[in-house]
């Protein structure tokens, strides 16, 4: 199998060095590769063997099922990691200068996907890659896919505290933490200073729906963060209380800064 390129189902719950070491067990002589960027054509013609792992994340074919509501949870997270038959990693790498006080600026992402030849799981815990495309998404869609994913997040974990089907409200706590602290510190505040300013908008003008987007996304997420923490005040515990009245408070000084 020289030169071949495998997706491959590890165990329930198993950890990619697990992993890595059940596979080097299984092959004695290979050298592991410590990075996920496509071998250079020393690597490919080598008399050695090689072996490079790394972790790739299922795209899943029934979007519409994932996205409708009313369909509970754990058909949802079936569908999420089963019949799949493409996978991506995504590298990121800075273009140009990089700004030191706005990093996403000059943030692009190289997405591979793989495409297999049967879809996983299949007979076979693993099955080899048929076709690799790789495109690069600027930092602007990079800004918009991150908006999207953690608003969806969001969502699902304030139904699910909602519908009562979270025993313990940590996982609602510690998001609306990580995204009310990220935007007074920096996060959303900084996607605004690198493509809501008048600079980025004149020289990009093929963006103009694109910015409209992540404007869209900001607004969003501020709606969806007001109603989140509004959940978080029914559910949270007492000893809890200091730290919900410090998000409330943040909440307000990130909607001040956004201009809501």
């Amino acid at each position: 199998t020289q030169n071949k390129e495998f997706v491959c189902r590890g165990h329930d719950y198993e950890r990619l060095e697990a992993f890595q070491q059940r596979m080097l067990n299984e092959f004695p002589h290979a050298i592991a590769m410590q990075h996920a960027n496509q071998p250079d054509e020393t690597i490919f013609q080598a008399e050695a063997q090689y072996l490079q792992i790394y972790a790739v994340t299922p795209i899943p074919e029934n979007q519409e099922v994932l996205q409708r509501d009313g369909i509970p949870d754990n058909i949802k997270s079936f569908y999420k990691v089963n019949h799949i038959w493409r996978f991506r990693y995504d590298r990121p790498f800075h273009k140009g200068t990089k700004d030191k006080e706005n990093e996403f600026k000059s943030l692009w992402v190289e997405r591979t996907t793989l495409i297999l030849v049967q879809s996983l799981p299949g007979i076979s815990r693993w099955f080899e890659v048929e076709k690799r495309e790789v495109v690069e998404m600027s930092p602007l869609e990079n800004a918009i896919e991150v908006l999207e994913n953690k608003n969806q997040q969001l969502r699902t974990l304030i139904s699910q505290c909602q519908t009562r089907q979270m025993q313990n409200i940590n996982p609602l706590t510690m998001c609306l933490n990580g995204v009310i602290d990220a935007a007074v510190n920096g996060g959303v505040a900084r996607y605004q200073e690198a493509f809501f300013v008048k600079e980025y908008i004149l020289n990009h003008p093929e963006d103009g729906e694109k910015i409209t987007r992540l404007r869209e996304l900001t607004l969003e997420q501020a709606q969806i963060l007001e109603f989140g923490l509004a959940v978080h005040e029914k559910v949270v515990p007492q000893d809890m209380r200091p730290l919900h009245k410090k998000l409330v408070d943040q909440f307000f000084v990130m909607k001040s800064s956004l201009g809501i």
